[in-house]
């Protein structure tokens, strides 16, 4: 049977449905959750169950009335997106004027009209100014959900004019069960460490799957390693990486930074490791390595994440990282 997404949002949509039923719906929700559990999915289903002409009793959407047609087909006109141009890139004053100067006009089909800001963060300090007088004077029949994985980045202003509604993940076995229905053409054990790489999150899970970054993550830790015991150039190191830093901005980052917290762990409790999958890889490494270089190296990787939301070079920036990561080892090679 096929496993819908909003299985395990369950009880926030019967909360939805319940205030619709009232007359009680909210202008703005603020939906948060870690990434890749359904937010975006969750807020689709409630634009079309609000959208739709003929709901159903439980408030899902028909699916086959002229509404559910226009929004299958993306045409629907009272079904509105304010996300950035491109992925990792802010979302700008000018979007959030083109958006307001939308919503002074009368919805086209009487009903409910549907925003989504996702991720909602991404408002840079005017449009978020700009957004804020939306929710201040919100326009009759709109609901404005605002999506994001890090609400704490969001002003408080904002924050306080939302009704917050924090989605969580599934329980394991639901999530592997809907991640084998989703990618049935991986190998179970596969699917077992996409969702563990992914903290539990089945949608992000699917994502590592669908594009193949099982095998972006083995290409990186095998240049970290080569690089730590000098078979790999730490520039040709930094080359691997930042091809896979095309794909995604900050996860190479991330797998780097917990690799490198494992790398401590390991002197305490190796079975208490995020990347138990390598334990022996790393076992490998020379070793000792000074607890405080690591420490600084985590200190650094930490920074690098956040520079990657800026207009730093991404070669310069994983080169340095290289360096320093070769520099940890190359004392103790053999």
């Amino acid at each position: 049977m096929t496993i819908p997404v909003s299985q395990w949002h369950v009880n926030a949509w019967q909360q939805l449905q319940a205030g619709r039923r009232q007359q009680r719906l909210p202008h703005a929700l603020l939906v948060s959750g870690e990434a890749g559990i359904g937010k975006a999915a969750f807020a689709d289903r409630l634009a079309a169950s609000l959208l739709c002409e003929q709901p159903r009793e439980d408030g899902q959407a028909c699916g086959t009335c002229p509404a559910c047609q226009r929004l299958a087909a993306q045409t629907h006109p009272d079904r509105l997106r304010l996300e950035p141009e491109e992925p990792g890139k802010p979302i700008k004053v000018d979007m959030v004027r083109q958006l307001i100067q939308h919503l002074s006009l009368t919805g086209h089909y009487g009903g409910y009209r549907v925003v989504t800001v996702e991720p909602a963060e991404m408002m840079n300090t005017n449009a978020a100014n700009a957004f804020l007088k939306t929710l201040e004077e919100p326009p009759a029949s709109t609901l404005l959900i605002l999506i994001t994985a890090s609400p704490a980045r969001l002003p408080a202003t904002i924050r306080s004019r939302c009704q917050p509604m924090r989605l969580t993940s599934p329980d394991p076995q639901t999530a592997l069960a809907w991640l084998q229905q989703e990618a049935p053409d991986s190998a179970p054990q596969e699917a077992e460490l996409a969702l563990r790489l992914a903290a539990g999150a089945p949608r992000l899970a699917a994502h590592y799957l669908r594009e193949g970054w099982l095998e972006v993550r083995q290409q990186l830790i095998e240049a970290l390693i080569g690089c730590a015991h000098g078979r790999t150039d730490p520039l040709a190191a930094a080359a691997t990486a930042q091809e896979a830093l095309k794909l995604d901005r900050q996860l190479p980052i991330h797998w780097m930074y917990h690799w490198v917290a494992d790398l401590i762990r390991l002197a305490y409790d190796e079975n208490n490791i995020k990347n138990n999958d390598m334990t022996g890889e790393l076992q490998a490494l020379p070793t000792p390595v000074e607890y405080s270089a690591l420490h600084h190296l985590l200190d650094k990787l930490q920074q690098a994440r956040r520079l990657t939301e800026t207009t730093i070079n991404p070669q310069l920036l994983w080169e340095d990282l290289m360096i320093d990561w070769a520099g940890l080892f190359s004392a103790r090679r053999v």
